[in-house]
């Protein structure tokens, strides 16, 4: 196997050279790590997406949905190889039986160092070595349908679940043991309602404050397509009212587009909200939507709201399912996880994960991979001449301690479309060169 950065401008320079954002070779098999998943209907369709939870070792956690509507949640070494002490077994996976049909998978910590899933219609809390809790739940959920947006546990040990219910906009908070959090909205559950011109609405991201304190990103319907909107909750359900005065942030394109969607949603330390997702003149979803509000929910001038196109790179539309990605770097720099589709020959390849690196002003930081941004593909895993690999991204997760990026997400391939679709990971490393671009 062999995994390709995809890039703009050429072949890849000569292998002493190393790209700011290369694979790491010391991951899986040349940067990547593929796994076939159970077979049903074919890969060549929009599946739901999973999740990824970096942990403080270096090891990671992945949570997929499967077709049959059960979960696989799995931990990892660094490098990629399983960790067999997680689930009893050599995989080192366990698989959650479906509590509902499939949908999206979140996962997050429990705080100490077990993880709790939304395993597409269910919480359910996993133990280190891979047991389940069984004494843990007993709250009424979401309906079965429900579409989680995120999953995430505030500093009082509480899970928030947001997500849609149909056209309704849906946020749900659950205690330390699952129950229904009902200090929270009505019973637990809060309802977000953005104005709406044809009665649609999609929420896609989900971030909290330190004080508890819930933000929701998404879109609203407009007559010429979609707003952007961001919504503050106060700890109780309300809106809060410190947030833009209305407890939503609600933007109009500009001129010469017609969408704007926020994808993904990350607090800056100073209060601030980073804001990243798509734009679209009309023809292509051509555009990278970045932007950055104030902790009272205006933009902030000196950042703006910053629509831009990636060199050679004419589409960021993913086709198929897609979860965008942001991380907030130590060295103040931003970085975005998203999918792009380049529309040119050679068609060897089709969607691509996509990295993209900015400083804290938005502004692209060329320093990474090509002009500020690094596209990976996915080589057949089985080694028989799959090709027009369509690379989904599910999540993105910092490992701090090592400086890489881990990108989680799922693989089919054009020619083989009734064929396997894979989960698929590749890890990113930032730390690969020297001041002179010479990797040592």
């Amino acid at each position: 196997m062999a995994l390709i950065a995809a890039c703009s401008i050429g072949a890849l320079a000569p292998l002493a050279h190393a790209l700011d954002g290369d694979p790491d070779p010391n991951f899986g098999t040349n940067g990547q790590v593929a796994i076939t998943r159970p077979p049903d209907s074919g890969g060549n369709n929009s599946k739901p997406t999973g999740d990824l939870l970096v942990l403080d070792d270096g090891r990671y956690v992945w949570a997929v949905p499967l077709d049959d509507g059960s979960v696989w949640v799995a931990r990892s070494l660094r490098d990629g190889t399983p960790d067999a002490t997680f689930g009893g077994n050599v995989t080192g996976r366990i698989t959650l039986p479906a509590c509902g049909i499939e949908r999206n998978v979140h996962v997050v910590g429990d705080g100490s160092d077990g993880y709790v899933v939304w395993a597409s219609a269910c919480l359910v809390h996993v133990f280190a070595n891979g047991t389940v809790d069984a004494a843990f739940g007993g709250a009424t959920l979401p309906p079965n349908g429900f579409l989680a947006a995120g999953l995430e546990r505030d500093a009082g040990g509480r899970y928030v679940l947001a997500g849609e219910e149909g056209q309704l906009l849906m946020v749900y908070r659950f205690d330390a043991l699952g129950a229904a959090d009902t200090t929270f909205g009505i019973g637990g559950h809060a309802q977000v309602t953005p104005p709406s011109s044809n009665g649609f609405a999609d929420l896609y991201a989900l971030a909290l404050r330190p004080d508890g304190r819930i933000l929701v990103g998404g879109s609203r319907g407009n007559t010429h397509g979609p707003n952007l909107i961001v919504a503050q909750l106060d700890t109780d359900g309300a809106p809060d009212m410190g947030w833009n005065g209305n407890g939503l942030v609600d933007i109009e394109a500009p001129d010469g587009y017609q969408t704007m969607i926020a994808k993904a949603l990350a607090v800056d330390t100073d209060g601030s909200v980073v804001v990243s997702g798509v734009g679209s003149n009309g023809s292509t979803s051509c555009c990278i939507l970045l932007t950055r509000f104030d902790a009272t929910g205006q933009v902030v001038p000196a950042f703006g709201m910053r629509i831009f196109q990636l060199s050679g790179q004419p589409s960021i539309f993913p086709f198929f399912e897609q979860r965008d990605g942001i991380e907030l770097l130590p060295n103040h720099r931003i970085l975005l996880g998203a999918i792009s589709f380049p529309f040119g020959a050679p068609f060897t390849h089709r969607t691509q994960f996509t990295l993209v690196r900015t400083f804290t002003d938005g502004s692209l930081d060329t320093t990474f991979g090509h002009d500020g941004w690094n596209s990976y593909t996915i080589a057949d895993p089985d080694g028989v001449g799959q090709q027009g690999d369509y690379d989904q991204m599910h999540a993105i997760g910092y490992d701090r301690d090592d400086d890489s990026m881990l990108v989680l997400g799922r693989t089919f391939f054009e020619d083989n479309s009734t064929g396997d679709d894979y989960v698929t990971l590749v890890r990113a490393r930032f730390d690969l060169i020297f001041a002179d671009g010479v990797d040592r």
